[in-house]
């Protein structure tokens, strides 16, 4: 497991790509703050391509889990844990600065014994009866890496079909859709209170897998919908996974504060209002 916020973890990136390649299980932890560059100290969603686009070279997928309080911070960790060790895969957490310096109540589970079970890729020598166990992401016949690559990509898609997490609040009967995540889902959440307060039938969709994305259910949601929002700190990075999503069936709009601004839920209603003006 590692830790580190934004800049940092772009130093990790050729590590990571190579952890992905070599099949290694792994945490990494990224609360992220403003950028390009050193950019500020301050709360951001600006890494979120970075986390699920790859980041680093190659073919590669890290599962991706976005946290939305103190609490899921810590439950993460040990499901983080279960993830890379059942698809030998790295694991992220993306959090952001306001989570990551949030003081709230936290029920910590017991603590787990460490396995005793080695598993059948680990390096623990080289006994007579088996084979030598070699861990590398290096392989230079052109036909066996793309034997590899294909291997790879048909474990994302088992990751896909079977580890998407999201959330939902007041979708039922909503006209309109938020999507957020991490902190925006938490203001987003008070958005959708002061828009019903208002007569405005607001829902909102909170990814916890950012990879695998939770594509077919808002895909689903997009039938009944007028229109979504993709709510982040950022220029709007998910908002290009909420189109993909959404396939052209209704407009999909970013809204977003940058340089580690946390976006206020009056801002976000007053957004929703010009759009539903607007079109």
């Amino acid at each position: 497991m590692t830790t580190s916020s934004s800049p940092g973890i772009s130093l990790k990136q050729e590590g990571i790509t190579y952890i992905a390649g070599a099949e290694l299980p792994c945490l990494i932890v990224n609360v992220v703050r403003g950028g390009p560059g050193l950019g500020t100290i301050q709360p951001a969603q600006s890494d979120y391509f970075q986390a699920t686009k790859g980041g680093g070279h190659g073919d590669y997928h890290l599962i991706v889990l976005a946290p939305a309080s103190v609490q899921e911070m810590a439950d993460f960790v040990d499901l983080s844990f279960e993830l890379a060790f059942k698809y030998r895969n790295p694991v992220m957490i993306l959090s952001d600065g306001a989570i990551g310096q949030m003081v709230e109540k936290v029920w910590l589970s017991p603590q787990k014994e460490r396995s005793k079970t080695v598993p059948s890729w680990a390096t623990t020598g080289k006994p007579s009866t088996r084979e030598r166990i070699i861990i590398t992401s290096l392989d230079l016949d052109p036909y066996a890496q793309e034997r590899f690559n294909q291997k790879l990509i048909d474990k994302y898609n088992v990751i896909r079909e079977n580890e998407v997490r999201f959330e939902e609040f007041q979708c039922d009967d909503a006209e309109y859709l938020f999507v957020a995540y991490g902190i925006s889902a938490r203001v987003c959440q008070k958005a959708v209170q002061l828009c019903r307060a208002e007569g405005i039938k607001v829902g909102l969709l909170r990814p916890i897998t950012l990879f695998p994305f939770p594509s077919k259910r808002i895909n689903k949601l997009a039938d009944k919908m007028k229109l979504i929002l993709s709510i982040e700190m950022s220029a709007g990075q998910m908002v290009e996974d909420v189109m993909l999503s959404v396939n052209g069936k209704v407009p999909v709009y970013h809204f977003g504060r940058m340089g580690g601004i946390v976006t206020a839920p009056d801002e976000v209603v007053e957004f929703l209002k010009s759009k539903i003006i607007g079109g």
